[in-house]
C-alpha cells in the first residue's frame, strides 16, 4: 500500500489550522472563560430548567415540561434517545472539539472546505470561499443573539452538497455514505427550516445536474445517482426519526398548524384558519427591495435596530452641545434605532462582502461552467422569497402551494441560501481564473464587464442614497418620545430627531465608500495578475486578505468582547431569584405563578423558577395560542381562566418601590376538583367563549362532540374530594374519593398526542375540558389515578433511529475498504 505524501495533507492541514486560528481570534474572550450573553440561549436556560431538575434526579430528561404555559412536550426544548451508535458523536470531531462558539465558525469553515476540495478547487481559493461563508454577517448576528442550532445547521449545509456532489461525479461508496452521515448532522441541529432550505439548495442543483446528464443521454447514471441520493438522505434522515416524528406529531397540536378564529358563528365547528401559520404572521419579517443592496453595502437602512452609534454620531454630538455628558449621550445615542426598514427590528444586516458579490458577477459572466446557471437561478429565487410580504404575489402563491413553507416564518431566513452560493460561485471563478485561464484578454473583458455591472448597482445605490429620506415607518413614535423628552419643546425635539436621520444618511454614505473601496482593490488585484504584474501566489493572497479583512470588519459590529460576559455575572443577572421568588419559593406545593412584570407570554425566565402560566416558545399549542388571544391578552384578564390554571400567586411591580412583589390568589383552583356539573356546547369556537362567563370551581366546559365519553355529568356529594399525591413530569399520581360518580377537571393541559389516563390500573379516556384543561368521569368509591405520558411518536422511532445510526457507520466502513482496496488495485 502506498503511503499518504505529506506533500497532499499538508495544505489541508494548514487550512484546518488557519480555520482554528481565525475562530479562536474572532471568538478571544471564550479562552479567557467568558461566555457569551445570548438571549436566546437565556430564555432557553429558563425553559429547559424544569427538564434540567429532573435529569438531576432520574438521570434522564422527561418528555414533558411542566414550566412553560401550564405543560408542553419537552421536545422541541431537549431530546435524548438512547442510541449506542449515534452519528451525532462524529459532531465534536467536525468542530475539532473546540467549545462555543469557536467550533462553530470552525465548523462552518471546514464543511465549506469540504465542498471546494469536492469541486476541486486550489486549497487556498477554498480558504477564501470558507472564510466568505462562515464569516458572513448573518452568522455572527444569529451567533451573537443565541440561535446555536441554526448556526450549526448551517454549518453541515456545504458538507452535505459536497456529498451530494460526489455521489453525482459518480464517487459513489464515499458519496453515499457521506450523504447519509452529513444529512444525519444537518438534521440532528433541529433547525428544520435550515434544513428546508437545504432541500431547496440540494433540488436546484440536482435539476442542473439532471440537464447535463439528459444532454449526455447518460441515463444510467441519472437513475443510478437519484436513487443513491435518496436512499442515504432517507437513511440519514431515520437517524433523526425520533426528533423527526415528535416535531411531525407535536406540529400537528401547534399553532402552526392553525389557531381559533372567532369570527365564524357562535356554534361553528369549522374553526380553524389554515392548516399553517397566518401569512400575515409568516412574513412578519420581511426583507425589503431595496434593503437587498445590504449583500453589497452593509448599512444602507441602518444596521441594526440599536447599538449602531456611538459617542461621534450627529446626535450624540448635539447633546453635547446641549451640555448632555459624553458618557450619557454616547449611551443614549447607542440606544437609538438607527435601522429604518420595514422589518419590525432586527439585530444587523445580511451582508454578505462587497469582495464576493465582485467575484459572484465575475463568476456568472466569466465561468464556463453550466454549474453557474442553477446557482444564478437558486440566487434570484432566494432573494425573491426573502421580500415576503414586499413581493406578495409571488411569495403568497409559493406560501400557499409549496410543500410545508406555510410552516416557517421569517422570509428574510432564506438569504442564507445567497450566502451560500455566493462563495461557491466565487471559488469556482477564482479557481477558472488562476489555474485554467488561457485566454486572458477574455477573461479582462468579462472583468470590465463585471465593473460595469457592479458599477451600474453603486450608481443605483448613489441615487438612492440622496432620494431616501431616511425615515421609519415607527418614527412617529419616537418624535413623540423626543418631544416628551424634551418637555414639548417641538423644536428641541425636532433637532434631536434630524441628527438621528443625518446618522442614518451617514451610516449609508460610509458603508457605500467602503464597499467600493473592497471592490475595487479586489478588481485590481484580478487586473493586475492578468496583466502579468502581479503573481498568481501574491494575487490568491490580495483575495483571501481582503474578503477576511471585508467580512470579518463588519461582523465585529454585532459580534465583539462586549457580547462576552462571566457567566457568574449571567446568572445572577437573570437567573438569581428576587425577595419576590423567595418568597414564592418557600412554597412546595404544586402551583402556578403569572409574572406581571415580564412580557408575560413571551418570557421564559419565569419558567426557570416556577410552573409558569405564560413562557416563550416559537410553536406553543394552538388551544395555549387560543385561551391567550381569547381570554388572557385581553385586559383585563380572565380571571376564572386565571384560577383554573391554578395561578396561585401572581408578580406584579410595586409603583412605589419599583420593585416585584408577590400577591397571593386565594380563588386558585390547585391541581384537580369536582364539578357540580358539566355544561355541553357545539364546537371549540363555542367552548372558547363559554369561557367568558362561567365559574369553574362549579362547571366543566365540554364540546358536545366529546359527549359519548363523558360517563358522569355531575356530583352530588359535596364532601367528595381529589387530590394531587405527585407530580412528576411524565406521570402524575392521583388519589380520589367520592360517595357518588362525578367529573373531575385536572387542571393539567390538555395534550391528546401521548397522555393516556387510567383509573385503578384500567385506561379511561381523557375529555378535553375548559378549553384546554383534562377532564376524566370518576366513578364512586376511594381510586388512584395515574396520568402517564408516553406518546408513540417518540417509542415507536428509537429502534429504527438505532439501525439507522449503525447503517451509517458500516457505510463509512464500506467506503474506506473500497478506497483501500483501490489503492491496493494500482501499480506502484
Amino acid at each position: 500500500m502506498k503511503n499518504v505524501a505529506l506533500k497532499n495533507l499538508l495544505p489541508h492541514i494548514i487550512a484546518i489550522v488557519l480555520f482554528a486560528i481565525v475562530a479562536v481570534l474572532f471568538s478571544k474572550p471564550t479562552i479567557e472563560g467568558k461566555v457569551l450573553q445570548q438571549s436566546d440561549v437565556i430564555h432557553w436556560r429558563g425553559m429547559a430548567q424544569d427538564l434540567i431538575q429532573y435529569k438531576d434526579t432520574h438521570g434522564h430528561y422527561p418528555l414533558w415540561n411542566n414550566n412553560l404555559f401550564g405543560g408542553m412536550p419537552a421536545y422541541q426544548i431537549i431530546l435524548t434517545a438512547a442510541n449506542p451508535v449515534s452519528i451525532v458523536y462524529a459532531h465534536p470531531l467536525f468542530m475539532l472539539f473546540l467549545p462555543k462558539p469557536i467550533g462553530y465558525f470552525f465548523l462552518l469553515c471546514i464543511s465549506f472546505y469540504f465542498l471546494s476540495q469536492v469541486v476541486k478547487t486550489n486549497y487556498w481559493i477554498g480558504i477564501a470561499g470558507s472564510i466568505g461563508y462562515a464569516y458572513a454577517s448573518f452568522s455572527a448576528i444569529i451567533v451573537a443573539a443565541g440561535h446555536d442550532t441554526q448556526m450549526l445547521a448551517l454549518g453541515y449545509v456545504p458538507a452535505l452538497v459536497g456529498a451530494i456532489w460526489l455521489i453525482y461525479e459518480k464517487k459513489y461508496w464515499w458519496g453515499t455514505a457521506l450523504t447519509a452521515l452529513f444529512s444525519g448532522l444537518l438534521i440532528a441541529q433541529n433547525h428544520l427550516q435550515i434544513a428546508y432550505y437545504f432541500i431547496i439548495i440540494a433540488a436546484f442543483m440536482t435539476i442542473g445536474f439532471i440537464i447535463q446528464w439528459i444532454k449526455a443521454k447518460d441515463y444510467k447514471h441519472l437513475v443510478k445517482a437519484l436513487i443513491l441520493t435518496f436512499i442515504a438522505g432517507a437513511i440519514g434522515a431515520s437517524c433523526n426519526l425520533v426528533t423527526l416524528a415528535t416535531t411531525n406529531d407535536y406540529s400537528k397540536a401547534t399553532m402552526r398548524n392553525g389557531t381559533l378564529n372567532l369570527d365564524t358563528a357562535a356554534n361553528a365547528t369549522s374553526t380553524r384558519k389554515t392548516a399553517g401559520l397566518p401569512i400575515d404572521y409568516a412574513f412578519n419579517w420581511s426583507y425589503g427591495k431595496a434593503e437587498s443592496f445590504t449583500l453589497l453595502i452593509p448599512d444602507v437602512y441602518g444596521g441594526a435596530s440599536s447599538g449602531e452609534l456611538n459617542g461621534d454620531s450627529h446626535i450624540a454630538k448635539m447633546l453635547q452641545q446641549k451640555g448632555v455628558p459624553d458618557d450619557q449621550a454616547a449611551q443614549f445615542a447607542e440606544s437609538m434605532p438607527s435601522y429604518w426598514g420595514n422589518q419590525p427590528f432586527t439585530s444587523g444586516p445580511v451582508y454578505l462582502g462587497a469582495v464576493l458579490c465582485l467575484l459572484f458577477i465575475f463568476g456568472i459572466v466569466y465561468l464556463k461552467t453550466p454549474h453557474k446557471w442553477w446557482l444564478l437561478i437558486l440566487t434570484v429565487v432566494a432573494l425573491l422569497m426573502s421580500w415576503g410580504k414586499n413581493f406578495m404575489f409571488f411569495n403568497e402563491f409559493l406560501f400557499n402551494h409549496l410543500p410545508l413553507y406555510n410552516k416557517f416564518r421569517v422570509p428574510t431566513m432564506t438569504l442564507v441560501i445567497p450566502q451560500f452560493t455566493f462563495p461557491f460561485v466565487a471559488i469556482l471563478v477564482l479557481q477558472q481564473l488562476f489555474f485554467d485561464t488561457k485566454d486572458k484578454a477574455f477573461a479582462i473583458f468579462a472583468l470590465k464587464k463585471t465593473l460595469i455591472i457592479t458599477g451600474a448597482f453603486f450608481v443605483l445605490a448613489i441615487l438612492l442614497y440622496f432620494s431616501f429620506d431616511y425615515a421609519a415607518p415607527a418614527d412617529a413614535n419616537l418624535k413623540s418620545y423626543f418631544t416628551q423628552l424634551t418637555q414639548g419643546n417641538t423644536t428641541e425635539a425636532n433637532s434631536i430627531y434630524n441628527a438621528l436621520i443625518e446618522d442614518r444618511r451617514s451610516l449609508f454614505g460610509a458603508d457605500l465608500l467602503r464597499s467600493i473601496i473592497f471592490v475595487v482593490l479586489a478588481a485590481a488585484s484580478i487586473f493586475f495578475y492578468l496583466k502579468n504584474k502581479l503573481k498568481v501566489t501574491y494575487a490568491i493572497a490580495a483575495i483571501v486578505i481582503l474578503i477576511a479583512a471585508d467580512n470579518i470588519s463588519i461582523d465585529r459590529r454585532y459580534f465583539s468582547e462586549k457580547n462576552f460576559q462571566d457567566e457568574e455575572s449571567i446568572d445572577d443577572a437573570y437567573f438569581k431569584p428576587s425577595a419576590a421568588d423567595q418568597q414564592i419559593l418557600k412554597d412546595t406545593s404544586y402551583y402556578r405563578v403569572l409574572n406581571l412584570t415580564q412580557d408575560v407570554f413571551n418570557d421564559a425566565l419565569t419558567s426557570y423558577h416556577f410552573h409558569s402560566v405564560g413562557g416563550y416558545h416559537p410553536a406553543k399549542l394552538s388551544i395555549v395560542e387560543d385561551l391567550l388571544n381569547f381570554q388572557l391578552r385581553k385586559q383585563p384578564m380572565n380571571r376564572q381562566v386565571l384560577n383554573m390554571l391554578n395561578t396561585k400567586y401572581i408578580i406584579v411591580n410595586n409603583p412605589a418601590t419599583n420593585k416585584p412583589e408577590v400577591q397571593l390568589n386565594p380563588e386558585a383552583l390547585g391541581p384537580c376538583w369536582f364539578v357540580k356539573t358539566v355544561q355541553f356546547v357545539n364546537g371549540p369556537a363555542a367552548v372558547m367563549k363559554a369561557l367568558n362567563n362561567f365559574t369553574p370551581k362549579d362547571t366543566a366546559i365540554v364540546d358536545a362532540a366529546q359527549q359519548s365519553l363523558v360517563t358522569y355529568t355531575n356530583t352530588t356529594d359535596t364532601a367528595a374530594s381529589i387530590q394531587l399525591v405527585k407530580n412528576d413530569n411524565d406521570i402524575i399520581h392521583y388519589v380520589s374519593n367520592s360517595s357518588s360518580n362525578g367529573f373531575a377537571v385536572f387542571s393539567e393541559i390538555y395534550y391528546n398526542r401521548g397522555w393516556k389516563a387510567y383509573i385503578d390500573g384500567k385506561e379511561v379516556p381523557i375529555i378535553q375540558t375548559d378549553y384546554v384543561l383534562r377532564g376524566l368521569s370518576i366513578p364512586a368509591g376511594k381510586h388512584e389515578i395515574l396520568f402517564e405520558f408516553k406518546p408513540a411518536s417518540y417509542y415507536d422511532s428509537t429502534k429504527i433511529a438505532i439501525g439507522a445510526s449503525a447503517l451509517v457507520w458500516i457505510l463509512i466502513i464500506a467506503a474506506i475498504v473500497h478506497s483501500f482496496r483501490l489503492i491496493n488495485s494500482k501499480p506502484e
